[in-house]
């Protein structure tokens, strides 16, 4: 009779263990990376809560064609102007069977794929994302045509820091990259803090107060949004930034960190991890944020545009 007691206890010792401790902790494993995703606002965009796996590199889509396009992009220093760069595409797109190349962005065809997947609230925002990107993705392709950044990741950055062009600090001050304010070497941290403390680009109009990290944070201000997009190109143009250039269009790497459980991803999710590791942002997911937008919206097409019928 004891040993049975004791039998039955140790059995309901186990089940307890295993609810208690074993399948919460197998629970919270294998959803780590939707866990953080929630806590850093990740869940909250209207993105994708996992790579897609829809990219395609170069090789894969039109062979040598792309690997000689890529090499003549690296080596060029041409630059054509916004309206050259609508006025070109707008050409371009009107060919037969254009809209149906595997490196062609078309919004319709995103928008009806998200439709069907994005709940209501998802589905505004997501119109507003659409939105930007049809506003500003030839500001974005001339800044790569010039400075090398990915399309792709320059409109993902701005996506996410300007709230899709709708925050408050990028109505007020044209700042779509939320790019600071540099404190001056006369600053003294005496708790008299002034806009003449702080020092703004040549690009720049002002410095204006918002909070971010710090109640007295000073944010450059743009006469225009084209400005913005010219600074953000010349800050990932220095030493901090301009290595992730090694990160080419089209190419797959192997990065030192798992993002989504992989760690060989696309360029731009190499791009994103190397912006984290950087320091652009202070968010523990930025890689994730930008990669899941990417992704979502199929960003990397509009990098490939520009290569393949461009250049």
């Amino acid at each position: 009779m004891g040993e049975n007691s004791c039998l039955e206890a140790l059995g309901k010792g186990m089940v307890l263990a295993f609810l208690l401790v074993v399948l919460p902790w197998y629970l919270v494993y294998h959803n780590w990376d939707r866990i953080n995703d929630w806590y850093a606002g990740v869940s909250s965009l209207p993105v994708f809560s996992e790579m897609e796996g829809n990219f395609k590199n170069g090789a894969a889509l039109v062979g040598d064609v792309f690997a000689q396009k890529l090499a003549a992009y690296y080596q060029s220093k041409d630059s054509m102007s916004i309206q050259d760069m609508a006025i070109k595409r707008q050409g371009l797109s009107n060919r037969p069977g254009y809209r149906n190349s595997p490196f062609f962005w078309d919004r319709q065809h995103i928008e009806k794929e998200l439709l069907s997947k994005f709940s209501a609230g998802k589905r505004r925002r997501m119109g507003y994302f659409l939105d930007y990107i049809d506003q500003y993705r030839d500001v974005a392709v001339m800044e790569m045509q010039q400075f090398k950044v990915p399309a792709s990741v320059t409109l993902a950055q701005g996506l996410l820091e300007s709230g899709a062009g709708r925050s408050e600090l990028t109505t007020k001050t044209n700042n779509h990259f939320g790019i600071k304010c540099l404190k001056k070497s006369s600053w003294l941290d005496d708790g008299l803090i002034a806009n003449a403390d702080f020092s703004y680009h040549d690009l720049a109009i002002g410095c204006m107060q918002f909070s971010d990290d710090n109640d007295y944070d000073r944010f450059q201000m743009y006469e225009t949004p084209a400005n913005s997009f010219r600074h953000h190109s010349l800050l990932l143009d220095n030493r901090r930034y301009n290595w992730i250039k090694k990160y080419q269009i089209g190419e797959t790497y192997a990065i030192d960190r798992l993002l989504y459980g992989r760690n060989e991803v696309p360029y731009y999710a190499a791009w994103a991890v190397g912006l984290k590791s950087s320091g652009y942002a202070t968010s523990k997911r930025y890689a994730e944020k930008l990669t899941m937008i990417i992704e979502t919206y199929q960003l990397w097409k509009i990098d490939y545009e520009f290569i393949i019928n461009t250049i």
